[in-house]
């Protein structure tokens, strides 16, 4: 199916894994163009919506693949997709690099994760090079307790700057300790206060209701896909985040053998431009960048479209 007003072409398609159907979109105005594979954020939570919402339009440039991870929307199934681990992911994630370069005859396709899906994406650009032309993390990981000890203070200090005793008592009752990401308290406070004060997923606020919104208007899902979404972002939730909070990407990810893009706002408190710092000082790799991007939070890539796809064009697709 294509789009006549722009001439994208779009693909939705199941790649079947292990006896479950991982769900994928791919949008490109020519099927020629380079292949890149975006992992998307959460756990489970797909960003196809989002992203049409804000018209990134890297499908002028990229044959871009959405593939929603195993228990996420699409590939949401409790009776197929069997146990949600991250060693679990990674192997689908070989699968369905393999299915794009069969597909479309190419011998190295791009991978780009958005936040978790930045965790996932080191370690595979890590472990599996030789599929890869480059990797390219937004939102980049690094250890998420470091990261939430500077979001909590940014919660505190913000509240304070804008006089809300009644926030600054809320946000002063939640003890954060290393085992954070049990504490419904402080998962609280996230969704309460992190949009809102402009360190979330935008800059300028995006609310969790406008999220749901996204997610429910988009055209492309089913009305059963739809109702899988909110399923596969708790049950994601909970097999994963204990794993994604005790993991350190430099230690997982230590060295690449590609060339290694970080795009990373200094407003991002959900994954802190000091751990992104700190993970592209620590890597090796033949060609490494780091993009501050000076007015984004969690969302670079959505709030600066116009310097994300210079970056995409100039330099990433430079390396072929």
């Amino acid at each position: 199916m294509s789009n006549p007003k722009t001439n994208i072409h779009f693909l939705k398609e199941f790649v079947e894994i292990d006896g479950h159907k991982n769900g994928i979109f791919i949008e490109s105005v020519d099927f020629e163009k380079p292949i890149l594979l975006f992992l998307h954020g959460g756990p489970g939570f797909p960003q196809y919506p989002i992203i049409k919402k804000f018209g990134l339009n890297w499908e002028e440039d990229f044959t871009v693949c959405y593939w929603e991870q195993r228990g996420t929307g699409m590939s949401y199934n409790a009776s197929t997709h069997g146990e949600i681990t991250f060693e679990n992911i990674i192997a689908d994630a070989l699968k369905i690099t393999e299915y794009l370069k069969e597909k479309y005859n190419k011998e190295k396709i791009f991978l780009c994760g958005h936040s978790w899906g930045s965790l996932l994406g080191s370690v595979i650009a890590h472990r599996y090079p030789e599929n890869y032309h480059a990797y390219i993390g937004i939102g980049q990981m690094g250890r998420l307790f470091q990261s939430s000890k500077g979001t909590y203070d940014f919660l505190l200090q913000t509240a304070i700057n804008k006089g809300d005793k009644k926030a600054e008592k809320d946000i002063r009752s939640v003890i954060l300790d290393e085992d954070f990401y049990k504490n419904t308290d402080y998962r609280r406070i996230l969704g309460r206060y992190l949009n809102k004060y402009g360190g979330g997923t935008m800059r300028t606020g995006y609310s969790n209701w406008q999220g749901i919104k996204d997610l429910f208007g988009c055209k492309q899902y089913t009305w059963k896909e739809r109702l899988n979404i909110p399923k596969g972002i708790f049950s994601s939730y909970d097999a994963l985040f204990e794993t994604v909070a005790k993991s350190d990407t430099t230690v997982l990810a230590p060295s690449f053998k590609i060339p290694v893009f970080i795009i990373h706002g200094l407003y991002d408190y959900q994954t802190s431009f000091n751990e992104a710092k700190r993970f592209y000082e620590h890597i090796e790799a033949p060609l490494k960048k780091l993009y501050p991007f000076e007015n984004s939070a969690h969302s670079p890539f959505l709030e600066d479209i116009k310097t994300f796809r210079h970056i995409l064009k100039t330099d990433v697709l430079g390396v072929i």
